[in-house]
């Protein structure tokens, strides 16, 4: 199976000519993350350095920041790759992600005020219409998950919190992007929804657990079936 490897992603002469590192590695990670680069991509210090008109130097640094956050790995001596999920590290991360995205929702709906409530009311209306709809675009329900799930956290000013759950935003995003179902109507996702928002609502730290809990473990499950389905042919391959 032909592995793809990096192609420019953006013109040489736009990268400036301080931290290149840097530069190189957010375009590398927001490739890996938007899923562009696949699990088993190589990262080819020469090739990249080609595309981007620098140095191998700034694109070994920004390689060994993407292997420090799980973006990339080993694949021998002087082989780096875009990292292949295992089914225990899309398991963990959406269970941490569960821990940490209620500590974060409960921390917001105590700074909550009426007014947010009635934005997450209207929201999940247009959710519920855009459900009932035999046929339409399912980027519209997308969306407003997306607007959902942002006016939940929204009110949260915990910093340290908020710092952990940097890097999980981005594993959550790349097995996302890998293995979910983004704007797709499910019956139990609108339930799960009107859960949330309730416990939200009311401040009910037990109730926003058990809910959030609940659509996280659907998500979790939902994204392994696909790991399973789509991947583990390709993986097989790598390993």
């Amino acid at each position: 199976m032909k592995i793809d490897t990096v192609a420019t992603a953006r013109p040489a002469d736009r990268l400036l000519r301080s931290n290149l590192a840097q530069q190189v590695y957010e375009i590398l990670e927001d490739r890996i993350i938007q899923g562009e680069l696949r699990p088993g991509a190589h990262l080819a210090e020469e090739a990249i350095a080609i595309d981007f008109g620098v140095s191998r130097s700034p694109v070994r640094e920004a390689i060994i920041q993407l292997e420090r956050i799980g973006l990339a790995e080993r694949a021998g001596m002087r082989d780096r790759r875009v990292a292949i999920p295992s089914v225990k590290f899309v398991a963990d991360t959406f269970d941490t992600w569960a821990i940490l995205e209620v500590a974060r929702c409960y921390s917001s709906s105590l700074a909550a005020p009426p007014e947010d409530h009635q934005k997450i009311l209207r929201v999940l209306d247009l959710m519920e219409e855009e459900h009932s709809k035999p046929t339409g675009p399912l980027s519209r329900y997308g969306e407003l998950s997306l607007q959902f799930h942002e006016l939940l956290k929204c009110r949260c000013q915990n910093s340290q919190l908020l710092a952990v759950l940097q890097l999980f935003e981005k594993h959550r995003r790349w097995l996302a992007a890998l293995y979910g179902r983004r704007g797709k109507r499910s019956g139990k996702s609108m339930n799960e929804h009107r859960q949330i928002a309730d416990a939200y609502i009311k401040k009910d730290l037990i109730g926003l657990t058990a809910s959030i809990q609940r659509h996280t473990n659907r998500h979790r499950d939902l994204a392994l079936e696909a790991l399973s389905a789509n991947e583990r042919v390709a993986i097989s391959q790598f390993t």
